[in-house]
């Protein structure tokens, strides 16, 4: 969830609290009572999707960053040595193929890193005999392709929990639209259709108190690579012409609150990706959402 869900599942939280404890002066008021247990399973449902997405990607992602940081490490050292190999006998196309830095691969796609490091193993593996001299242990071999190999398995398993991810968001959204409308329902049960003065005045003081912290005027910017569609997580906005910056949060959302309405040109930066520049139209009391999709450099 991203900070304004947020605030509004606190508000969610606090309005569940109200009813809860006033539930005996509903329980026979069936329509509302309805109502409740709706909106009870909607917030539920929100939950278990926000503890599917934090255990999804974050773990998955995580995993696959560090095999490819193990396999560029190996990749890189053998790669040096075999270099030596390659200036030795002026193999030009070797020489070009071997002569490769950490910051060289994974400056690359996932695809492109792929291919590059399945390149140097295969012509290692194909030419390691004639670097007898360099000390080039077939087990070292061995270790950097199965490196390889698990990491392009990886890479198929990264990218169907991102799209799984995008279905959950989308779902997400859609709960929280029909937990807003449910919300709506119980306010008007509530207050026109209870005696309970007491009882209305608490439930609409929650909603009233909770609800301004989601009431805000700004944008919103989604920033994904556009090679996986993976949430960049490093990435940063900020307002041309002003001081107001956000960090993106694990979902690569940045939010720039508190805006004057009108028209904006916000950059959206990250490192190792080409800076993105967008146009926002602000409207008061209402949140524009933008989406980006960031090429690496």
């Amino acid at each position: 969830m991203n900070k304004q869900q947020i605030a509004k599942m606190n508000m969610y939280l606090s309005v569940q609290q109200t009813l809860a404890l006033n539930k005996s002066v509903y329980e026979n008021f069936s329509r509302l009572n309805a109502e409740v247990l709706k909106f009870n399973g909607l917030v539920t449902r929100i939950n278990e999707l926000h503890t599917n997405l934090s255990s999804g990607t974050n773990g998955i992602t995580s995993g696959n960053a560090q095999l490819e940081q193990s396999m560029v490490d190996a990749l890189v050292k053998l790669a040096r040595v075999a270099l030596v190999w390659a200036k030795d006998t002026k193999n030009l196309a070797l020489i070009t193929l071997f002569d490769i830095t950490k910051t060289d691969l994974t400056r690359l796609t996932d695809a492109e890193r792929y291919a590059k490091a399945n390149n140097v193993i295969g012509q290692i593996e194909t030419n390691y005999k004639a670097m007898g001299e360099l000390n080039i242990l077939p087990a070292t071999i061995n270790q950097a392709r199965q490196l390889v190999n698990d990491y392009q398995a990886s890479l198929g398993t990264t990218q169907s929990a991102l799209k799984n991810n995008k279905g959950l968001n989308a779902e997400t959204k859609t709960l929280f639209n029909e937990a807003d409308a449910s919300l709506i329902i119980i306010s008007d049960l509530t207050v026109n259709a209870t005696d309970e003065p007491a009882f209305a005045n608490a439930f609409m003081a929650t909603r009233v108190i909770n609800d301004a912290a989601v009431r805000k005027t700004g944008v919103t910017i989604a920033v994904t690579n556009k090679e996986t569609n993976e949430p960049i997580t490093t990435a940063w906005a900020y307002v041309e012409g002003s001081d107001k910056k956000d960090d993106a949060d694990q979902e690569g959302l940045c939010e720039l609150y508190k805006m004057r309405p009108g028209t904006y040109t916000i950059r959206i930066e990250a490192e190792g990706y080409q800076t993105e520049k967008l146009t926002a139209t602000i409207e008061q009391g209402k949140i524009t959402e933008l989406e980006t999709n960031l090429n690496k450099v």
